[in-house]
């Protein structure tokens, strides 16, 4: 049985499958009849095979073969790469053929332990087989080519030399894979523009915020909108009921006012009518009655006879934009001025992300592709296309021009406030090899991937960065298109290449 993991070089894309390796499966050197099922390694004529569907991942270690004698077990690691979880039920079927039309069919009813299928297949032909696998699982079968094999004559026949790993490869068994966070991703050829750093903050848009004030004197009545911090509002919705303070130019006086000019304007139109007054008159009543309703409308009054049925010397404090309520400064039975700032409402749907960038970089903003940026207590990306304003002026004090972008914000998962840092797109995207971003680890300030390069084995590869997304990265130098890099579970690689990880089983039954 092989007693360990190797691996070959870098894999690629073939068929729509992931090929993880490029050794051929055969122990006699020959070469594989499926491209896109290849074998780390050949272990003293038996093997490690690591192949990827567009759903699984297959790891198998299988023995030499001597004919018509029992095998030491196969050992069929399967994962779904949705979730990186082992198969934990579904049939699986090992179909083998050989030389002369000799064929071996073995079916496993279920895995022996979570995601590890076994087998010992008795072979009758010596020469080469080829072995492929289907899993009925998850209501569907699924297909899985492994390649060839060979089965000899003897033990004496089998080869006696061990191919060594590869320098600096580090073994994480699947059972330690499986009991992690744990994703790998693929890297491929990306257009990404240069990038600027730029630290700044989240704002509200001018007209996505609003500081609603009392614009008369008067006593917060008990029993109003009961509306609390991140409660939702639409515009014009009452905040808040007043009861108007008694004093000039209150709010009843000027809702009196109102509601004297009005009757006098109505009076003056019935007289005018009749020919009793001249036309002077009636404009001069209507003009009245457009500076008493100019003045009492100022402060929010309703016209009379369009309350919503409390009382009309009440005052209804409302709030000019739909969001939700940020902060409420007035409770039941406060006694507040005018100008007392009472509520704070925000439209949070659409915010600003204020970058201040370095006035070194002033010339090049006016290429700016866009913007990602992380705030404070999470690394999760946002973007942001839109473009609102460039800064004409640098402020004196941090040297720095501000920029605007529009970022949606649909999960609210933003708020106003929070510090970000972000990075500016500018200029012509640049063409190169490209990693997910998660990928990428600071290890003592040295850009780090680990390289997936068989079921179980990684590389360390220190790489050099070029431009970001913040979401793909482009590598100068150091991984290759097609291979995969870890971009979930990278630290528990590393502490897998310092001997640092513990699992609770006991490795595979080698």
């Amino acid at each position: 049985m092989s007693g360990g993991v190797a691996a070959g070089s870098p894999g690629t894309w073939a068929a729509g499958v992931l090929v993880v390796t490029a050794a051929g499966l055969s122990a006699c050197g020959g070469p594989a009849a499926d491209p896109a099922a290849e074998a780390d390694h050949s272990h003293a004529g038996g093997g490690v095979v690591t192949h990827w569907t567009d759903e699984l991942e297959l790891f198998v270690e299988y023995p030499p073969h001597v004919r018509d004698a029992p095998s030491d077990p196969w050992a069929i690691h399967l994962t779904w790469l949705e979730d990186w979880q082992p198969v934990r039920e579904g049939i699986l079927t090992l179909l083998l053929r050989g030389p002369g039309g000799a064929r071996e069919e073995i079916v496993m009813d279920a895995p022996d332990r979570q995601g590890v299928f076994t087998a010992t297949p008795s072979l009758p032909a010596t020469g080469t087989w080829r072995a492929d696998m289907t899993l009925a699982a998850r209501g569907g079968e699924h297909a899985i080519p492994i390649g060839q094999f060979q089965v000899f004559e003897s033990e004496d026949a089998l080869p006696h030399d061990v191919e060594e790993p590869l320098p600096g490869l580090i073994a994480l068994l699947k059972e330690q894979q499986w009991t992690m966070p744990f994703a790998v991703g693929v890297a491929e050829v990306r257009q990404i523009a240069r990038s600027i750093s730029a630290s700044g903050e989240i704002a509200a848009p001018a007209s996505g915020l609003a500081h609603v004030s009392t614009p008369v004197a008067g006593l917060i009545v008990a029993g109003g909108p009961a509306l609390a911090p991140g409660d939702p509002v639409s515009a014009g919705q009452m905040l808040a009921v007043i009861a108007p303070a008694s004093i000039d130019n209150s709010y009843a006086r000027l809702r009196a006012d109102f509601v004297e000019a009005r009757r006098e304007a109505e009076r003056a139109e019935r007289l005018f009518a009749a020919g009793a007054i001249a036309q002077r008159r009636l404009e001069e009543a209507r003009h009245e009655l457009d500076v008493a309703q100019a003045a009492f409308e100022s402060i929010g009054g309703t016209p009379p006879g369009e309350e919503d049925g409390t009382d009309p010397h009440l005052y209804r404090l409302r709030t000019p934009i739909g969001g939700v309520i940020a902060d409420r400064h007035v409770a039941p039975g406060q006694h507040v001025d005018a100008g007392t700032h009472a509520f704070t409402v925000v439209n949070p749907a659409t915010l600003w992300f204020v970058a201040r960038v370095p006035a070194r970089h002033a010339a090049v903003l006016g290429d700016l592709r866009g913007a990602w940026f992380t705030v404070e207590g999470t690394e999760r990306v946002h973007t942001a296309a839109r473009l609102v304003s460039v800064g004409s002026v640098i402020d004196p004090d941090s040297r720095t021009l501000p920029v605007r972008f529009a970022v949606a914000n649909p999960d609210r998962a933003l708020k106003v406030g929070m510090l970000a840092d972000g990075h500016l797109l500018v200029g012509d995207p640049v063409e190169g090899i490209a990693v997910p971003a998660a990928a990428i680890q600071d290890e003592d300030g040295l850009p780090v991937v680990y390289v997936k390069v068989g079921g179980e084995a990684f590389l360390r590869r220190v790489v050099e960065l070029g431009p970001s997304d913040g979401i793909w990265t482009i590598v100068m130098a150091g991984v290759a298109a097609g291979e995969q890099v870890v971009t979930t579970g990278a630290y528990q690689v590393k502490l897998a290449s310092l001997g640092d990880v513990e699992i609770s089983d006991h490795g595979h039954p080698h």
